[in-house]
């Protein structure tokens, strides 16, 4: 490449950083952080390498430095937002334009004149019309909105808000392979290029690459990118931070900036991490590693042939489910596959051997203002049949009190002896019980509700959309 063209590119990006940093000051930590390298036909960044072409750089600065100054904030707020390491479980084409839409409208609020380009106003009538259907427009949120809209709706709308090319994002992932991946699995929009990079259909009878042709991530461009995502946790928990201080007084005028960082901060437990806080300690047939000795063992093999001085432990302490309930608010939006959905990723969850003692007993209740079906489970079989041939009754007005009752009875009738609490799942608000309980208990939305509070001897958790 033409050392005179990568020079005055580089001039090109300390004055578009300039720029951005005299209005922004507290993207500063981001805006110089790329590697740039000047050998691509178009715009790509995962996080440490930015590719771009010279020379298209230099004609758009020429004609519309408006667009570039725009185009770079754009792919410095995709790697703020860690948009390039969320792909797991996301649907390509959906994921590209949900984070594109995301970093677009914050760009729209910060108003700069620098960055006011010739199809803002289209921008803001796209993103007014998904704003309607959620209020946190974060790329997470706004994904699950597209996924309501046609095909054709979505290609449509992509060339509005699209600036670089994010298939850098997935092609680390592809190359690292499948025993090591760094940004989960994604559902291609096209299953037949599943698992394919940039590598596939390349002529390997030459050495020389076909112009526009980029060659794959090395091990060490790998390395970089798995490293970054550190980086940009820290830098991206330093702006919060200065909005939050130094900057309040801006912040304030950029709601959606201040609401996805704190979105991306904030901490959140897997689902499986949080089902381990219903889990009983106790004894379990199974060796324990930690309690036997080795040294005696080896030592009366050696001594005695096959006569060990001591044999390992049969049974190991271990947190596992016992007892529990389950209680599903059948009125409102909590049925059909809704429901069976929640009771299949528990499921998935309970089932691994490790979480179950040889001996347990699960209540599932379905209920509205009152109990409609008692289920009792104590074997795997009888938990997958209950999903396959599950049938909500109820459909009332919701009422939290009857199941409480219904615990506590059997709490005081010995039915339960180890339980480890109560799991409700609901979509809204109810009646809830005036005095605490004696049992852990824990109210499980299949949204994020803010609207809601339980009281504040419950635990309150919001399934994400991929749960």
């Amino acid at each position: 490449m033409d050392e005179e063209l990568i020079a005055i590119s580089e001039e090109i990006f300390t004055y578009i950083i300039s720029q951005l940093t005299f209005h922004l000051r507290f993207m500063d930590p981001a805006l110089n952080r790329f590697v740039r390298i000047g050998d691509a036909m178009e715009y790509r960044c995962d996080g440490v390498f930015f590719h771009y072409s010279p020379v298209a750089l230099i004609r758009t600065f020429r004609n519309h430095p408006e667009e570039l100054i725009r185009g770079y904030l754009h792919i410095v707020l995709h790697s703020v937002f860690q948009h390039l390491y969320f792909s797991k479980n996301r649907k390509m084409s959906l994921w590209n334009l949900a984070a594109d839409m995301a970093v677009e409208n914050v760009i729209e609020e910060l108003g700069l004149e620098c960055t006011e380009t010739e199809a803002a106003a289209e921008r803001r009538r796209l993103i007014a019309e998904v704003r309607e259907k959620t209020p946190d427009f974060t790329a997470q949120r706004i994904y699950h909105v597209l996924e309501g809209m046609e095909t054709d709706r979505i290609r449509l709308m992509a060339p509005v808000f699209s600036f670089d090319n994010h298939e850098v994002w997935y092609e680390i992932r592809d190359a690292v392979g499948s025993s090591e991946t760094l940004y989960g699995e994604e559902n291609r929009d096209d299953p037949a290029k599943s698992g394919r990079n940039r590598f596939d259909g390349a002529s390997h009878d030459s050495g020389e690459k076909s112009e526009g042709e980029t060659s794959g991530p090395s091990e060490e461009e790998i390395r970089m990118v798995k490293n970054a995502l550190k980086d940009w946790k820290e830098i991206s928990e330093k702006i919060e931070t200065d909005l939050e201080t130094f900057h309040k007084e801006e912040g304030g005028q950029m709601p959606s900036l201040v609401q996805s960082l704190a979105a991306l901060h904030r901490e959140k437990y897997s689902y499986s991490t949080f089902l381990k806080k219903f889990m009983k300690n106790g004894e379990k047939l199974k060796i324990s590693d930690e309690d036997f000795d080795t040294i005696f063992y080896t030592y009366g093999l050696k001594l005695y042939k096959n006569l060990p001085l001591i044999e390992p432990l049969e049974y190991q302490e271990m947190n596992n489910i016992r007892e529990l309930v389950i209680a599903i608010d059948t009125s409102g939006s909590c049925q059909g596959e809704v429901v069976q959905n929640f009771l299949q990723k528990t499921w998935n969850i309970f089932r691994q051997q490790e979480n179950f003692f040889t001996h347990f007993r699960i209540h599932i209740i379905q209920c509205d203002m009152l109990i409609r079906d008692v289920a009792e489970i104590t074997s795997m079989a009888q938990f997958d049949r209950y999903i396959e041939t599950l049938e909500i009754k109820g459909l009332g007005g919701t009422d939290f009190r009857p199941v409480f009752t219904y615990v506590q009875e059997q709490l005081d009738s010995h039915v339960f002896t180890k339980l480890g609490g109560l799991l409700y799942f609901t979509d809204g608000d109810g009646v809830y019980p005036k005095q605490k309980p004696s049992f852990m208990t824990a109210f499980l939305f299949p949204h994020d509700n803010k609207d809601i509070t339980v009281p504040p001897w419950a635990i309150k958790y919001s399934l994400e959309g991929d749960e």
